[in-house]
């Protein structure tokens, strides 16, 4: 049992490295349907860990989080947003406040924030932690610094629903998720949220003919 553990231990934590990696590619990318796909990817890596931390846990409900998980995250979103993707017509590159290279070596900078932030509480981890917490806040920072430097609406959604997947991540290494009712309203306010943000980004293609939320700007006046 032991052994097994163990096992299921260093599968969580290669499935977090990869979750981690498909983030990378999430910064690093200059084509909108990779990013989606990137995305989509993760979701999958997610839906794995938290069907392997039910099995191990013993806890029920967590099968339950993740099949809805599964339908919600790697098949409804992604094919939402492909839709909107379609629907608009919008270029396949990814428009940034700061140039790739640049944004790689910040990401390795928010990457060493999150482990070194996170070492005095690693200490104390649980059997399926080893560097969850650290690459969950790491996953997070990410997320949010895709929110910030991204002009393009879709890829601020997706710096959103990584922020999400790195909180959601970080809930189940450390607490083995929310209770049941808590996830449910969480899974229901994302779907909702990426639906009117759907919206959004259509309006803003058909009033400015483009998605760079720069084109806001022109509302002040």
């Amino acid at each position: 049992m032991t052994e097994q553990v163990i096992v299921s231990s260093r599968t969580i934590d290669i499935l977090a490295v990869l979750m981690l990696m498909t983030t990378i590619v999430l910064v690093g990318t200059s084509r909108l349907r990779t990013s989606i796909w990137a995305y989509a990817i993760r979701s999958f890596l997610l839906t794995w860990v938290s069907g392997l931390i039910a099995y191990f846990s013993g806890i029920h409900h967590i099968f339950i989080a993740t099949g809805i998980s599964l339908a919600l995250k790697v098949i409804l979103i992604p094919g939402f947003l492909f839709y909107i993707v379609n629907k608009t017509k919008v270029k396949t590159d990814v428009e940034s406040v700061i140039n790739y290279t640049l944004s790689l070596l910040i990401s390795c900078g928010l990457i060493l924030i999150a482990y070194y932030s996170t070492q005095s509480i690693i200490k104390f981890e649980n059997d399926f932690m080893g560097h969850c917490l650290p690459v969950s806040l790491a996953i997070t920072l990410l997320g949010f610094f895709v929110m910030i430097t991204r002009k393009k609406a879709i890829t601020q959604i997706l710096g959103l629903l990584a922020m999400e997947d790195g909180l959601f991540f970080a809930a189940l290494s450390t607490s083995y998720g929310m209770p049941l009712i808590v996830e449910l309203g969480v899974f229901f306010d994302i779907l909702v949220s990426v639906i009117i943000m759907g919206i959004y980004v259509y309006r803003i293609k058909e009033t400015f003919d483009s998605i760079d939320t720069d084109s806001l700007r022109e509302l002040k006046e």
